[in-house]
This record gives C-alpha cells, structure tokens and sequence, in this order.
C-alpha cells in the first residue's frame, strides 16, 4: 500500500494534468453538441436600468417553430463596462436591441439598424419611431415626457435617468425575413416575430 501510495505521490501532477486533459476535452464535445446554432436562436440585447429581464420564459412561449430559443441578455447601463457589453453581445451578436435614445446616433442607423419598411411599421404596436432621413429605424416603446411604455418589465429609469428608449433591428440578423437587404431576404423572420411579442408583454 505504501508503495502504490509513493508511486502515486511521485506522478501526482501527470494524474492531474490527464483529468484535466480529459474534462476540458468533455466539455469541448459537450458545448459542440449542444450549441444551439445562429440560425435556430434570436438574441436581444437590453440596455435599461435593470439587469434582468423577467418575461423570458412567456417570450420564449410565442417563438416560431424554427427556432429552439430566445437569448435574452439584459445589463444595467449603470456599470462601467456597459459599452464592451453592448458592442459584442448588442452590435456583434444581437438580433433585437433596446437602448435608450442617448446610445443611438445617425451613424449608427446607417451601419448598424436595419430600417423598419413602411408594410411593418403598422405591425407593431408602438408610440413613435426613431426617424433618420424619412427612414425609420427605431420603434419607440417608453417616452420620457409621458411616461408611456410598451414593454412593462423594463427599467426605464425615473426622474432625470428617465429616458426614451427603442426598439431595434440589427442589420447582421439572420431573422429580420423582409427587413434583411435583398441579397439576404429569407423566410426566417424570428426577430420580426419576437419584437411583436416583446410589445405584447
């Protein structure tokens, strides 16, 4: 016994370095199996004054058949690295963004958003639209001045935090059906219809 106990003492190390070997391995199998592709999940990004969102489970009960999931990723605007967040989880891999007025600029309605055509601006429920060159770009679901929201589980912030926030629609989506660019145009139109149930809840 004392000399399996030795030989284990004096190869420790290489013991180690084998399960962890073998458990980074698993978990390389494991998160490839069960990564959900791009093409069968919506991401929405939320920048409010909160940092969670508690709707997720009724927004995920009215996603279309082809898609397996709803990500939502919610974060205060409060915390200092707000615009790392917003710039990979919002602009990189976000489908639907809401973000209040000050985080929104007419380079970024350019670049970024994909414009809300004249056919689906009667589609969704809303209280005005962020407008840029007589294009729509923004849904505007919670003003400032009255008050009004769209979207009820959402800090928008009170007294002179309290700002206008928008809806929006990221140009690289794979889901936006009709509002993608024409070489892009498909049937999968995933964040159209979790927009619409966002402006339900």
């Amino acid at each position: 016994m004392k000399e399996v106990l030795h030989r284990i003492g004096r190869d420790i190390w290489a013991y180690i370095s084998c399960i962890l070997v073998v458990v980074l391995a698993w978990n390389c199998v494991f998160g490839a199996i069960t990564k959900i592709k791009t093409e069968e999940k919506v991401c929405v990004f939320i920048g409010s004054y909160s940092a969670s969102f508690e709707k997720y489970e009724e927004l995920n009960a009215g996603r279309p058949e082809y898609l397996r999931k709803i990500e939502v990723n919610a974060y205060s605007v409060n915390i200092g690295m707000f615009a790392g967040l917003l710039s990979v989880f919002g602009y990189e891999t976000g489908d639907i963004l809401i973000l209040p007025e000050k985080y929104i600029n007419e380079e970024h309605c350019i670049s970024l958003y994909a414009e809300i055509s004249e056919k689906y601006r009667e589609q969704f429920e809303n209280i005005g639209f962020y407008d840029f060159e007589g294009k729509a770009y923004g849904i505007k679901i919670h003003d400032k001045e009255t008050h009004e929201s769209l979207i009820d589980c959402i800090d928008f912030g009170e007294g002179e935090n309290e700002e206008n926030f928008y809806l929006l629609f990221n140009k690289k989506s794979l889901h936006l059906g009709d509002l993608s660019d024409e070489n892009k145009r498909n049937d999968m139109d995933g964040a159209i219809k979790a927009a619409q149930r966002l402006l339900t809840l």
